[in-house]
């Protein structure tokens, strides 16, 4: 019996080790920060190695699309991290995305969700994929979900007048920017089945909006369904009752552009990240 608990421990302890490199070395991997397209079995997709607030940083990150598996895996041991700004939190953002990014050049979709869409006009629909988070214990980090509404159709950057909604599904040690204005109920489909979650909603006027629905569970890992278009219903409440920029038919005729996939990590006092992840599985539905 000693034994054996012997070799589990040490069994979970490798987990992380045994990620340091991809699966397959014909994967499609990005060893820097660095943007590819990729073709998941059922979408178009960006996968972003987004390290956009680190100026620089010593040790082994990647970000691998297996093909054969319609898997995207990250990885991350890094150290000495030196940030460009501290003000700005948190250390990066590395992700997946479908649509068109602001600040990116090219934008990925297909015809089950073209974006940009207007507001008025979003389908509802189910953004649907799989995902596994780990990370150290000392780490701030959180798994979340994120778009960009943008007042022109295809803008460069955002700016005020603008919209960052975010959501997230797991948080240890981080949360988010502004304060908390409401609590409200939105399912999701969680494993199969309907889950009820609370959301805590966040507000903060940065240089744009920014909105952030944070779940009271913290889901490390799961299938999910996510209802975009309920978020962005009530969101348009949101803005109503403590946006002072945007209206809520000013709202209705923004554009959504993307829907994003990642982790955001660090805080200013964080000097070393090991952390990974892996999502499959994505496909977009009608509800």
């Amino acid at each position: 019996m000693k034994r054996l608990l012997i070799f589990i421990f040490l069994l979970l302890f490798m987990i992380p080790i045994l990620g340091a490199e991809p699966r397959y070395k014909d994967a499609l991997i990005l060893r820097e920060p660095s943007s590819a397209d990729i073709k998941t079995k059922n979408l178009p997709l960006t996968m972003e190695l987004n390290f956009w607030n680190i100026s620089s940083y010593e040790g082994e990150t990647w970000m691998a699309f297996y093909e054969k598996d319609d898997t995207v895996e990250y990885y991350a041991d890094i150290k000495n991290i030196v940030l460009k700004d501290k003000n700005s939190w948190v250390h990066g953002y590395p992700e997946v995305y479908y649509g068109y990014k602001p600040w990116s050049v090219r934008g990925t979709y297909c015809e089950k969700l073209v974006l940009p869409q207007k507001v008025s006009k979003f389908p509802d629909i189910y953004f649907n994929f799989k995902y596994s988070l780990w990370h150290e214990s000392y780490l701030p980090i959180n798994f979340a979900m994120e778009t960009w509404i943008t007042r022109e159709e295809k803008q460069k950057s955002v700016s005020s007048g603008d919209i960052e909604m975010m959501v997230w599904l797991y948080a240890q040690k981080l949360g988010p920017a502004g304060r908390k204005v409401a609590e409200v109920k939105i399912p999701i489909i969680y494993n199969g089945r309907v889950k009820d979650i609370i959301w805590e909603v966040y507000v903060s006027p940065m240089s744009w909006d920014y909105i952030a629905y944070r779940s009271k569970e913290n889901l490390k890992e799961g299938e999910v369904k996510i209802p975009i278009n309920d978020f962005l219903k009530n969101l348009r409440d949101i803005i109503k009752q403590y946006s002072k920029r945007i209206t809520p038919e000013q709202f209705d005729q923004m554009y959504v552009t993307d829907w994003e996939i990642g982790t955001e990590f660090g805080d200013p006092y964080t000097t070393s990240a090991k952390f990974g992840w892996t999502f499959s599985n994505f496909d977009i539905e009608n509800k």
